[in-house]
């Protein structure tokens, strides 16, 4: 079968929220808004999103053929630099915060072809992390074979749960992969603070990212997924580990930073233009005081499995 074409989908569509199961009705016009891409392969085309009036839950409207998008996704092609090491820092504080150790099995799922933070906990010293990911190479990190090193004290869901399109199929695997009384952070955008009304907006349109994104959860739904497994809620982090009070560290630099280069998410994972960057007083100002004035639209939840 021939790959899409640009703005080509299949037939099905989103229509039932997965959560609640409300149904939009696809000739309501005012309940869609267009999103572009914002990978640079695919900017040329748009698709559109719709929010569930009852649970505030985000789905992308639109079924398309991923494997087509993720063939030019920009991650799987960053490398380990010291700014990433320095981010990771704050992440894997998160699981010490709750005992994680260099004795402790961690699975990194979804930890992208090149597993950047498997590599750091690693130079860490915890040797007994591993990580899969659906899209990455059969003989890397796509190899299943990899799950099979668990069950696994913790697991790392980063960036994830909203790519999947059925959660509850995902979590049960996770669950079936977790020992017992062993943790889960998952972490991903919160659809009660995306603005859909701003579409041109790089500090919306990289969160709602179209096409990858298919479901965009709030807080309540997130936590209602988890406690469907039998996992209780023992922590929420109400930033993203790459939002810190440290210059240029934070998530609304990052998306000055994009919009003043081409737009594209793309440009996060390449050699930083810093000498242009630093002629914006934008920049500089969102480097110096954007912790502070961040839209909290990123989130963290880490759940424990009963024992």
């Amino acid at each position: 079968m021939e790959p899409l074409t640009q703005n080509q989908t299949t037939s099905k569509q989103r229509l039932e929220c997965l959560m609640c199961h409300y149904r939009v009705n696809p000739l309501d016009e005012s309940a869609f808004y267009t999103f572009r891409c914002n990978v640079r392969a695919y900017m040329d085309e748009e698709f559109k999103v719709w929010r569930c009036p009852d649970c505030q839950t985000i789905h992308c409207l639109d079924v398309v053929d991923l494997d087509r998008y993720y063939a030019k996704f920009p991650i799987f092609q960053a490398e380990l630099t010291w700014s990433y090491r320095f981010i990771y820092r704050k992440l894997c504080s998160r699981f010490t915060k709750h005992g994680f150790s260099q004795n402790h099995l961690l699975l990194d799922y979804g930890c992208g072809a090149n597993g950047l933070f498997v590599q750091y906990l690693q130079e860490r010293g915890f040797q007994n992390t591993y990580g899969y990911d659906p899209y990455g190479p059969k003989d890397g990190f796509g190899d299943r074979a990899i799950l099979q090193n668990g069950p696994f004290d913790y697991i790392s869901l980063q960036d994830v749960i909203e790519h999947v399109e059925d959660p509850h199929e995902l979590l049960s695997e996770l669950d079936s992969l977790l020992a017992p009384g062993g943790y889960i952070l998952i972490g991903t955008p919160d659809a009660a603070r995306l603005h859909l009304n701003r579409p041109n907006s790089p500090d919306d349109y990289n969160l709602v990212h179209v096409p990858y994104h298919l479901h965009i959860y709030t807080r309540e739904s997130l936590e209602s997924l988890g406690r469907h497994q039998g996992w209780e809620v023992v922590d929420f982090f109400n930033r993203g580990y790459d939002d810190t009070p440290w210059f240029g560290f934070n998530v609304r630099t990052w998306n000055a930073y994009v919009s003043l280069m081409d737009g594209s998410v793309d440009v996060v994972f390449e050699p930083l233009k810093l000498g242009k960057a630093f002629t914006s007083p934008k920049f500089i100002f969102y480097a110096t005081f954007g912790y502070w004035l961040s839209f909290y639209s990123r989130m963290s939840v880490m759940f424990r499995k009963s024992s």
